[in-house]
């Protein structure tokens, strides 16, 4: 690859741009696809996805700018977990000044596409509710329900503060994993209309989790959640989340 010249380039938006990543047995795909048209490109400009993280990078060459063609590889081998991976696009000329960069779009966020799936589904719902000197609570009465104590928060302010989808979100997802293996001994995910189907293939669908188990064992069961409750921090970064809350919150003191 040639160096590149970074004069006269033009940015792409980042709307004209969508990455997607897949897992398939803990092997992390992404595939990419691009609305150059109207930039004004040559026929013949190079296009080149990088994937990078701090100082990791992986580089992938995509055709041209008329013929997009995906290399027969985009697994992403170099960074481990996906934590903080971002994504750039970028337009190269192959003719005269060669190297010259054309154009780019930078920092791009992937979208997971088992995940992406699930967080359309509603999973739970949050309502407000008078709890004494409760913060929040699990209602089982059907479905479950988060509810949260309107005399003390604003249940939708609660819900997506750093502190609650650290501290609590986590504990919420064990209970109704537990509450449907083993309590209910439930584990069949097929019925799209069933509420326990939905949490088990939402659990499931997080890398690293692993199939919910076929049999009914009581400690088999209760490693799976804890695996399940795993691989959702990590993708939800929760640790993150909790040393940002306490770094400001010791700051605010």
């Amino acid at each position: 690859m040639p160096r590149l010249n970074f004069t006269g380039r033009r940015r792409i938006a980042q709307d004209h741009v969508k990455i997607s990543l897949t897992n398939d047995n803990g092997q992390h795909f992404f595939s990419a696809r691009m609305s150059l048209e109207t930039y004004g490109f040559p026929a013949t400009a190079a296009v080149i996805v990088e994937a990078y993280r701090q100082l990791e990078l992986s580089r992938f060459e995509f055709g041209t700018v008329t013929r997009p063609i995906p290399p027969p590889n985009c697994r992403l081998t170099e960074f481990g977990t996906l934590d903080g991976v971002r994504f750039r696009v970028k337009v190269v000329s192959n003719d005269e000044p060669r190297g010259q960069l054309l154009g780019v779009a930078d920092r791009i966020h992937p979208t997971d596409v088992a995940l992406d799936r699930t967080r359309r589904i509603p999973l739970i719902n949050v309502k407000g509710h008078d709890l004494g000197r409760e913060v929040w609570k699990l209602d089982f009465s059907d479905e479950p329900i988060l509810l949260v104590n309107y005399r003390m928060a604003n249940k939708h302010t609660l819900v997506r503060s750093p502190m609650f989808q650290s501290l609590v979100l986590p504990e919420v997802l064990r209970s109704i994993l537990t509450r449907i293996l083993l309590v209910d001994e439930f584990r069949y995910f097929e019925d799209e209309d069933d509420w326990a189907a939905r949490w088990l293939r939402f659990a499931s669908s997080f890398p690293g989790a692993g199939e919910v188990p076929e049999d009914a064992d009581a400690e088999m069961d209760a490693e799976w959640i804890d695996s399940a409750v795993s691989a959702f921090c990590q993708w939800r970064g929760t640790d993150r989340l909790f040393r940002d809350f306490w770094r400001d919150s010791e700051l605010g003191t």
